[in-house]
């Protein structure tokens, strides 16, 4: 009886398609080991944004956001356009999407409300916009429901951030010193204040609602106490030289006694609120940093030029004699501009166009000896100049 042989061809193909299928498989598993765990079942380990045209190339990521279900996500980048796409659909590494478009630059920020039902962009164009979401079709297999622009403006300057102080209020900030408001209810613009910092990059508001941060170029991180209608207070507030350079990323602990910012200086810094003092502060030896995010236990992913996610606990002692700083997530092949996270999982978006996820839990369990973590599809080290592919 004649053996079955495997001609090359499907030899190539097995050993290209298997690391993925491991990585879905083991996916799939731990979804089914923990079933109470509500966002983020099954997401496949690397996605895309689908080109516009066949012509056309993915954009690169600068701008993610995650819905408050953990069910599907929003992103875009240099193409303009807003996608929205299931987190479950793992059929393809392009997902079916939700395309919004109306602006005509890059897209640097996007959030959800809180209750899932808006969704607000913003851009270099100085456009902002507010989407409304209407229940999906009965039929729909998606879930993405339909997209409605609610309301939309347009400034004379960039806008780099945007955050919902809850369901009635969104604070919006970018090249100018105008910190602007959005009543939801009525839809009344107004300049909130103004700040003495004339390029703001990054806004963030406290789980409880009570404070206001952002930061920018001049380095200085600012805080300002908000009120119960989601305006900043007149009265009480600080400001800190946290960087020497732009402040990119701003992120409240859990409990709201600290604020962590990151910058284009490399630096993670830890301000205490009740003292208004740096408690923390690390020269992560990386390139510029662009994106912190909170995760579970008290530890924060940041990321940056060096094409690299760390993941690290501020205030924990690391060992001297080993140097290592928390985790390295390794993978992204380009700077990573945002991060998100939802339930067990971290997503990143770079510039090298993937939207990667990361499984924390895995990652922190995993990381070899020097503290590195590396993806399973398409990885590569943190040393882009020596072009050293895993495989």
């Amino acid at each position: 009886m004649p053996q079955t042989r495997v001609s090359p061809v499907n030899w190539i193909r097995i050993v290209l398609l298997w690391p993925l299928l491991i990585g879905v498989l083991a996916t799939v598993a731990r979804a089914q080991q923990s079933p109470d765990k509500t966002p983020v079942a099954i997401v496949p380990p690397v996605l895309r944004l689908a080109p516009l045209s066949k012509t056309a190339d993915s954009p690169v990521v600068t701008a993610l956001a995650i819905d408050p279900s953990g069910s599907y996500a929003a992103a875009a980048g240099d193409d303009h356009v807003i996608r929205i796409f299931s987190l479950n659909d793992i059929a393809s590494p392009f997902p079916q999407s939700a395309l919004l478009d109306g602006h005509r630059d890059w897209v640097q920020g996007i959030e959800f409300s809180p209750d899932g039902k808006l969704l607000a962009t913003c851009g270099k164009d100085g456009k902002l916009q507010v989407w409304k979401r209407e229940a999906a079709q009965s039929d729909s297999q998606t879930n993405l429901g339909s997209w409605k622009q609610l309301w939309s403006i347009d400034v004379p300057h960039a806008l780099f951030s945007l955050t919902f102080v809850d369901n009635q209020a969104l604070l919006v900030a970018g090249f100018d010193p105008s910190i602007y408001s959005l009543d939801l209810e009525t839809l009344q613009w107004t300049v909130d204040h103004r700040s003495q910092s004339a390029d703001v990059r990054t806004l963030a508001v406290s789980n409880d609602k009570s404070y206001l941060a952002y930061g920018g170029r001049d380095g200085v991180v600012r805080i300002k106490p908000l009120s119960s209608t989601g305006r900043s207070s007149q009265e009480g507030g600080f400001a800190i030289a946290a960087h020497n350079h732009r402040v990119r990323g701003l992120c409240f602990s859990q409990n709201g006694s600290m604020l962590y910012s990151v910058g284009e200086d490399r630096r993670l810094v830890g301000i205490e609120l009740k003292t208004q003092s740096v408690q923390y502060q690390n020269d992560l030896g990386a390139g510029r940093l662009m994106a912190i995010e909170r995760l579970a236990e008290d530890r924060y992913a940041v990321s940056g030029s060096d094409n690299t996610i760390r993941v690290v606990k501020p205030g924990t002692i690391e060992p001297q004699e080993t140097k290592i700083i928390g985790v390295k997530l390794i993978g992204h092949d380009g700077t990573i501009a945002v991060l998100r996270a939802s339930g067990d999982h971290l997503f990143s978006g770079s510039f090298d166009t993937t939207i990667r996820s990361w499984d924390i839990a895995s990652a922190l369990s995993s990381a070899d000896a020097q503290g590195r973590f590396v993806h399973p599809i398409s990885a590569q080290y943190e040393d882009s100049s020596a072009r050293e592919r895993i495989r």
